[in-house]
């Protein structure tokens, strides 16, 4: 295998590696039991055949905090202001007629709800069991299945909740940036106060509320980077606290940059500057080397299992897609709501479960821009040697309002940076003779740039430049 295969382990060397690396990476159950899931989300990838297998439902279309970094309040899109605070019943009937007729089109047997916002727990406790109550009488005596989940911003979790989420097998995550002086730092509410006590106590309650203990169900955290805070010393928190965490990438684009990368140029990376990566990689590092049981981090676990040779399907890696949709407080549906950072209306598509199919919803020009965002990628991502790991990154964070969706992601290089680590990393464990056997070959950052650099001279034409730039301004 050449260093411009993309060094990924294929299919041959999978299974000794995973016995070799099963206390430093994750338990082999978990590595066959995951890429046997994410090889269910390979999917005919004609237009015809596209399909949802979940839905982001805006129960509540406003939020109790106002952090300023959120794409749906403070990147410039105001469309919520025309939103119903909260969603109707009969919005609700219609949606779940609609999600029934989709699975039994397309031979769906499970079907995922998440409730979302805005802040879903303001719609109130009899809003989500009434939801949650008409969908499994819906669904289950026709032998689909229904599950749920929960992003909150924890303030409002109370006892309650954690019998509700308990008694409907509601998986709950909650929004939490670091330490209280990292959190509060964006997550506020509408008075400029700090959310982080509120929102561990929220996490507290969870933790100990009977119920859930009793289903083994415990909240996970999604924290934003934040390049101000010590990335060690937020990781040793989030241990303190006992939750599992994920690291996310700040909602960003050309249009509207993350902090450290206000100057990049999808024309011209600059492949020093990679202030994510360098704030991911020492985290890496040491959870790399942890026993279990530990933290189950998205962002290490899905690149490790692409370098495997397996499949996900996430909005941030690999080729499969996510097969998700928006639903807000209306009954209009969407693409991915993160497309708000993209400017005003950027999301609106003039389709609502109240007069039209999600079969329908998937033909929106955005739609398909976002269910085919890891087929058409720019020049760069085709000519990168780990494309299939990236897949060009999150298609909102390759925004610009001169070339549309036609750029890079403004992360590239250091989710370049990210991959190569990782895989070097694993094959500092591997006994020489495995790499020799079976052809285990791998690349640095820097020869990874070369080969990019290169390969950017080669004639290569994109048959879909005008999709892509078709969304310019």
């Amino acid at each position: 295998m050449s260093n411009t295969s993309g060094f990924l382990f294929r299919e041959r060397t999978f299974v000794p590696i995973q016995l070799l690396l099963k206390n430093r990476i994750l338990l082999t159950q978990r590595l066959i039991v995951s890429k046997h899931l994410y090889n269910d989300y390979l999917m005919n990838t004609q237009l015809s055949n596209l399909k949802v297998r979940s839905l982001a439902i805006k129960v509540a279309s406003r939020c109790n905090l106002n952090c300023s970094y959120c794409y749906i309040y403070n990147m410039g899109d105001n469309t919520y202001l025309k939103q119903p605070k909260f969603m109707n019943e009969m919005v609700e009937d219609a949606l779940l007629e609609k999600v029934l007729r989709h699975c039994q089109h397309h031979a769906l047997k499970k079907f995922f709800f998440v409730f979302f916002g805005g802040e879903p727990l303001l719609a109130g406790t009899q809003a989500i069991r009434r939801f949650v109550e008409k969908a499994n009488a819906l669904f289950l005596p026709l032998g689909i299945i229904p599950e749920y989940g929960v992003q909150s911003n924890g303030v409002l979790i109370d006892d309650e909740w954690c019998e509700l989420f308990a008694e409907l097998d509601i998986l709950v995550g909650i929004s939490l940036d670091g330490m209280p002086e990292i959190n509060d730092m964006y997550r506020v509410d509408h008075k400029g106060r700090g959310s982080y006590h509120q929102a561990v106590q929220g996490l507290k309650v969870t933790q100990n509320s009977l119920a859930m203990r009793k289903k083994f169900m415990k909240a996970s955290i999604n924290s934003v980077i934040n390049l101000d805070a010590d990335p060690i010393e937020v990781y040793e928190h989030f241990k303190l606290l006992g939750a599992q965490v994920d690291f996310l990438l700040p909602d960003a684009n050309y249009f509207q940059p993350p902090p450290g990368l206000e100057n990049t140029d999808g024309s011209n990376i600059d492949w020093n500057n990679t202030p994510y990566a360098d704030w991911l990689i020492p985290i890496f590092n040491q959870w790399f080397y942890e026993k279990e049981p530990k933290s189950k981090i998205s962002i290490f676990k899905y690149i490790m299992i692409l370098i495997f040779g397996g499949n996900i399907a996430n909005d941030h890696f690999g080729k499969e897609r996510c097969e998700l949709l928006i639903i807000e407080t209306n009954g209009d549906i969407e693409a991915t709501d993160s497309f708000k950072a993209c400017g005003q209306g950027f999301t609106e598509s003039n389709v609502n479960v109240l007069q039209n199919d999600l079969d329908e919803a998937l033909q929106s020009e955005l739609s398909v821009m976002y269910q085919f965002a890891k087929d058409k990628l720019c020049k760069q991502c085709n000519v990168c040697p780990v494309k299939d790991i990236c897949g060009g990154g999150f298609i909102v964070n390759r925004y610009s309002e001169k070339n549309g969706f036609n750029n890079p992601s403004i992360y590239c290089a250091d989710l370049l940076k990210l991959i190569t680590h990782i895989q070097n990393k694993i094959m500092e464990e591997l006994p020489d003779e495995m790499v020799t056997q079976h052809e285990i070959s791998a690349m640095t950052y820097e020869e990874a740039q070369q080969i990019i650099k290169e390969r950017l001279h080669e004639d290569l034409a994109l048959e879909y430049a005008a999709d892509l730039e078709n969304f310019k301004k």
